[in-house]
């Protein structure tokens, strides 16, 4: 761990390409603008053009950044030469969490702990949980004539959905996705609380579990098996942080930054009405065109990554929105077409650490947009309002103002 994981590196490694440093800040991009944000993945598109596909930077001592396809995809398949141990910017501030912080082999036995809850058979009851959530917030928003759509419909839908699948208080949602919130900023006073608050949540509900079995996903894990032996609290408190968080704030902003922009291009949502059939290749490109997390590996062996060679103990970070804004492998990456054949992106991961929750993430942005248009079919940004995100390990949105005629 570093002293001071928020400091500037003090020199640049000997390896390092004098030509490749940039002095680049994942948590300020350049032209971020805390106030308000059209189109955060805009932005970030701007890499690609003033920067080079990998390149480092002295922020929170130091680290590579990738920002292509190819080479985001392979950090995360390469697990021989790209370690999950540390994943995240600034090293030593997110308390570690199995199985995503681990590599393989060890990766697996824990990960097979947590798949069962997201199996198809379980997803059924939990998809019509959602969409029965969805429409009765519609319903209710219609006749108003606008909303904030981060608070009134993305950040309880999915929330809702996730906690029923874990079989927790649904009324619980608007706490937990105000911790998200602040702890999806990694850095300053308010994420550390935030992150103590959720440890303390979660912590409660593994006591309780340890003291009766209640037949739900906690449960399971506090008295399940790994390589035969119990978890321990603290892996069972990673587990469920994982996976709590996990849903607490991706699809959440996912969904948040596709209806901005659906409010700003009624062709879109014109397209999407005409083309019901093709709403599962609608979400896809939803998750290429608005993915939201920005991971690192740590290098384990000196290894070539974009034509430059990598080092023992580098950090890097990949971002992943970037992949499906990579015109090498989606033509005319900025525009989005739910027509585009085999959209390409990398937003639920590839390799051993794909996101176990990507089918349930899937449904719920299909939810939103057969339910959503069909009882809101226009609708716009309220006037003299932009996007409230934050950014950094996540592109996370906090608030949307839309408004639409109630008539």
């Amino acid at each position: 761990m570093l002293a001071d994981p928020y400091a500037l590196a003090e020199q640049v490694p000997a390896h390092v390409p004098p030509e490749l440093v940039f002095d680049f800040d994942m948590y300020n991009p350049p032209g971020f603008d805390p106030a308000g944000v059209a189109d955060i993945h805009a932005i970030w598109k701007q890499l690609h053009v003033t920067h080079p596909k990998i390149f480092w930077t002295p922020r929170y001592g130091g680290h590579w950044v990738v920002t292509r396809y190819a080479e985001i995809a392979r950090m995360q398949q390469e697990f021989e030469f790209f370690s999950n141990h540390e994943p995240f910017i600034p090293r030593g501030v997110v308390p570690p969490t199995v199985p995503n912080w681990l590599d393989p082999p060890q990766h697996g036995p824990f990960r097979r702990l947590l798949m069962p809850a997201f199996l198809p058979k379980n997803l059924v009851s939990v998809t019509d949980k959602a969409r029965d959530v969805a429409i009765g917030i519609i319903e209710k928003l219609a006749p108003t004539g606008h909303c904030e759509f981060v608070g009134d419909f993305a950040g309880a839908m999915p929330v809702i959905a996730l906690l029923t699948l874990i079989q927790m208080p649904a009324e619980d949602h608007d706490y937990l996705r105000g911790l998200a919130i602040h702890s999806a900023k990694v850095v300053g006073p308010e994420a550390a609380a935030a992150n103590a608050s959720m440890e303390q949540y979660v912590r409660a509900r593994i006591a309780e579990r340890r003291a009766e079995h209640k037949g739900d996903f906690i449960s399971s894990l506090v008295h399940g098996e790994v390589e035969g032996r119990k978890l321990t609290d603290d892996e069972a408190y990673q587990i469920c942080y994982l996976v709590i968080g996990g849903g607490l704030d991706t699809v959440v902003s996912t969904m948040s930054f596709a209806a901005a922009y659906l409010a700003r291009h009624p062709e879109a949502r014109v397209q999407i009405l005409a083309h019901p059939e093709k709403l599962d290749n609608a979400v896809e490109e939803i998750m290429r065109r608005f993915s939201t997390s920005n991971l690192g590996r740590i290098v384990r062996k000196q290894v070539e990554l974009g034509g430059e060679i990598l080092h023992e103990g580098d950090m890097i970070i990949g971002t992943f929105p970037l992949a499906g804004m990579d015109e090498t492998v989606n033509e005319d990456p900025m525009r989005f077409d739910i027509l585009r054949e085999k959209p390409k992106h990398l937003s639920f991961g590839t390799g051993p650490h794909t996101c176990a929750g990507a089918p349930l993430a899937r449904r719920e942005l299909k939810i939103f947009l057969q339910e959503w248009l069909q009882r809101i079919p226009n609708f716009s940004i309220r006037p003299g309002t932009l996007p409230l995100v934050t950014t950094g390990l996540v592109n996370s949105a906090v608030a949307l103002q839309l408004v639409w005629d109630p008539a």
